[in-house]
């Protein structure tokens, strides 16, 4: 799907279509678990599953889509990641404090039934194969400045100009930096073996 028809499809999907809806989760559902993977790092994923963290983003957006300002799926992307950088933080404060409550354990916070079959409707349609861990593999085997530049471009789509912002840095160091990045994600997946 190209940034137009996603950004008719968001059009539907805001003025009511839950087909729009799907179709929007069921394409930025796989880069977005793998940026919720990526984000949460081995020793969280340990402890928490990436999949729920997915599932509450989707509920979360799901029920806050009022609020979403955007108007293409670039910037649609770019919301459904801080939710879910959001809920990957207030999930690792809690297991860091230790303070577990059975309830929030057994149940998605109070979310209605429709919503929660809703969204698993659309997890059930993700599918992450082994080419998708062996690039997390090779993501996380990165130095971070090339892992955070490369989930900047290419997980959430933002151009040079934008990444030179988030950075500090000049397009042309920041273009650099990504080409090296790309090269050293290129050398990682050749010694990361297929399963």
């Amino acid at each position: 799907m190209d940034r137009a028809s996603s950004t008719a499809v968001l059009r539907e999907a805001l003025a009511g279509s839950d087909a729009a809806l799907d179709t929007l989760y069921e394409r930025f559902g796989p880069r977005l678990l793998s940026f919720i993977r990526l984000k949460m790092g081995r020793s969280l994923r340990a402890r928490l599953e990436s999949r729920d963290i997915l599932q509450a983003t989707f509920l979360k957006s799901f029920q806050h889509l009022d609020d979403f300002e955007g108007e293409d799926g670039r910037s649609l992307l770019g919301w459904l990641i801080r939710i879910a950088e959001h809920e990957i933080r207030d999930r690792a404060d809690f297991h860091s404090r230790q303070q577990r409550d059975a309830k929030q354990e057994a149940d998605l916070g109070g979310y209605s039934e429709q919503l929660v079959a809703r969204s698993r409707s659309a997890l059930s349609r993700l599918i992450l194969d082994e080419r998708a861990e062996r690039v997390e593999n090779a993501l996380e085997s990165l130095t971070e400045p090339h892992r955070q530049v490369i989930l900047l471009r290419a997980f959430e789509e933002l151009s040079f100009p934008e990444i030179a912002k988030a950075l500090g840095k000049s397009e042309d160091a920041c273009r650099m930096q990504y080409a090296r990045a790309m090269t050293a994600l290129t050398l990682a997946l050749s010694r990361t073996p297929a399963s």
